[in-house]
């Protein structure tokens, strides 16, 4: 049987469409992946439709994905991967809402998240985050994804604490140029820092670097001596002020 010209043309572009439809039907079914760095999620903000699976994947020491349970939308599980120092936790977001969530290690030196499911809703969306501070959710819905380090909080810091750079040696974004402000004591005017630019600069980054140190091991014993270096960095760097620099930091202290 003898096929034209046109018939065999015809029957590759018809392939070819097809071969489209199906990578883009198995793009549509990959599982977003949330990256646990050292102090924060990436992306910090994630957009999904309903029923579809996340996986929260560990880069870092020791963390957790956990649910709040007052902010989640109603009928919704409050997820929990509970601390864990390798591997991944997945979860199946089936009702729509907005969903804000933490790591227990790290909750009060602000390492959160936000999933909106579907479109924004449900208790989460009458109140601020208690811990830290996540994107807007329209901003998360028009975007797809929000990566940590690209969002700016209300006092126009980067939102969360540590930036990704911190797990795999480098420093993150949490210590880019956007953070330094004029003048000789950059970003650390004000702080007790502020008259000493290079004493405040050098234990600034060995503050850092003793976190980092401490965070590369997966030990998540070190969570308290850890959660207050990096506390100690981000007033350093003038992300937090003196008063809320004080009350976290005791806190803290109690609960050692």
């Amino acid at each position: 049987m003898t096929h034209s010209r046109r018939q065999f043309l015809g029957a590759l572009g018809a392939g070819a469409v097809a071969s489209t439809a199906l990578t883009r039907r198995a793009t549509a079914q990959e599982t977003p992946v949330v990256e646990m760095g050292n102090n924060y999620f990436d992306p910090i903000g994630l957009h999904v439709e309903p029923g579809t699976t996340v996986r929260f994947e560990l880069a870092a020491g020791s963390h957790s994905a956990t649910a709040y349970p007052d902010r989640i939308p109603a009928g919704a599980t409050a997820f929990d991967s509970g601390t864990i120092s390798e591997g991944s936790f997945e979860y199946t977001f089936d009702e729509p809402g907005t969903y804000d969530y933490y790591c227990i290690p790290h909750k009060s030196i602000g390492m959160v998240g936000r999933v909106v499911v579907g479109e924004p809703g449900g208790p989460a969306e009458d109140s601020a985050i208690p811990d830290g501070d996540v994107p807007d959710s329209d901003a998360i819905v028009e975007q797809g994804a929000i990566a940590y380090g690209t969002f700016t909080d209300d006092d126009g810091t980067s939102g969360g604490s540590m930036g990704p750079g911190m797990g795999s040696g480098g420093m993150g974004s949490g210590m880019g140029a956007g953070q330094m402000g004029p003048g000789p004591t950059g970003g650390w005017a004000g702080g007790w820092l502020g008259g000493l630019p290079f004493v405040g600069g050098a234990l600034a980054l060995g503050a850092g670097g003793l976190y980092w140190a401490l965070g590369r091991d997966g030990d998540g014993s070190a969570g308290d001596a850890d959660a207050i270096a990096a506390l100690e960095d981000r007033y350093a760097r003038g992300e937090i002020d003196e008063e809320e620099f004080r009350r976290r930091r005791a806190r803290l202290e109690a609960d050692e």
